[in-house]
């Protein structure tokens, strides 16, 4: 996603592929959305010390007829946030029946503003930039929005970014003394999607639903992501990829994919670059000997057949529902 605005130079490029297909054009939005409030949108962050953030929109509220987003995790608490017409997100407190500024996103640029966030320590907040450079885990880019709070000084917010649609992506906070902990998105999650991933490898499991009946089948999907840039190589020992196995509630195997097919005797390896690379299954209900198999719990179990054995695996619970 490379644009030009204003007959300035190219917009860098952000390197996370579900991201730029979230923000095509954001830049140039006349009124972009800083801080996304839906439910269900979850944002977690890495701090330099080693420490974890996860920051979820809850739920919806109604309190003097404006609806609010309730977000939790915050150190200092959970709040009720709202947007209004110009992008100011506001805070309200429901025993004291007021609210309050958090951020002014539209606010010209090196004109102070009053800011009731929590950890700003009372400074006044600046917009000192809409074409902040950031390069962190979830990608590099030179349109962030940066803000900085002047007033504090031994502990509290100095700087944080935001992304239009995303939401803060980066945050420097004073920590006493000279110490600075700086907390990086490495995890974004906007209606259902995710769109931020720190580099990662990953292997994974999806059932297309929980509750089965018979005869039927379960479509199986094990998926590769690869989220870093340089190729993940795997070693195969045959020509099988993968395997499957479906167990009962005393954990014995009662059907395996591979079971009677045959597959060559032949060392080989695969790269992956980045993306992800998908296996579809079609996991009949039955056992080894062709029965359908009877109701209750069971898990399927699925792996890449790599070496060494089991080093990307995983599984995912089911249950059988009894015939009406």
């Amino acid at each position: 996603m490379s644009t030009r605005s204003g007959g300035r130079g190219p917009r860098l490029r952000c390197a996370t592929g579900l991201l730029a297909c979230l923000l095509p054009g954001a830049p140039a939005l006349a009124q972009p959305d800083y801080l996304p409030l839906q439910a269900g949108n979850q944002w977690i962050y890495r701090s330099s010390a080693g420490e974890i953030m996860s920051l979820e929109v809850a739920r919806t509220g109604d309190f003097q007829g404006r609806t609010y987003f309730l977000l939790k995790g915050l150190p200092s608490g959970d709040y009720w946030l709202r947007r209004d017409e110009k992008g100011s997100v506001y805070a309200y407190d429901p025993d004291r029946a007021q609210e309050q500024l958090w951020y002014a996103f539209l606010n010209p640029i090196g004109e102070p503003y009053q800011t009731f966030l929590p950890g700003s320590m009372n400074s006044p907040a600046v917009i000192t930039s809409n074409e902040a450079l950031y390069w962190g885990p979830a990608g590099w880019f030179n349109w962030a929005l940066e803000i900085r709070y002047p007033g504090v000084f031994q502990t509290g917010i100095a700087r944080e970014l935001f992304l239009p649609h995303v939401g803060l992506m980066y945050r420097e906070q004073n920590a006493g003394g000279p110490a600075v902990v700086k907390w990086d998105l490495i995890y974004m999650r906007s209606g259902g999607v995710t769109y931020v991933n720190e580099e990662s490898v990953s292997f994974g499991l999806t059932l297309d639903r929980y509750v089965y009946r018979t005869p039927g089948e379960i479509i199986a999907r094990l998926t590769v992501r690869n989220h870093r840039w340089e190729p993940l190589e795997l070693r195969f020992p045959s020509s099988q990829a993968f395997d499957l196995v479906l167990r009962d509630e005393k954990g014995e195997v009662v059907y395996r994919w591979s079971e009677g097919k045959a597959f060559l005797d032949v060392l080989r390896t695969e790269r992956h670059g980045y993306g992800e690379r998908n296996h579809a299954v079609l996991v009949p209900l039955m056992d080894k000997a062709g029965r359908a198999l009877a109701p209750g719990k069971y898990s399927a179990e699925a792996w890449l057949s790599v070496t060494p054995p089991q080093a990307y695996s995983a599984s995912a619970a089911f249950e059988i529902a009894a015939a009406n």
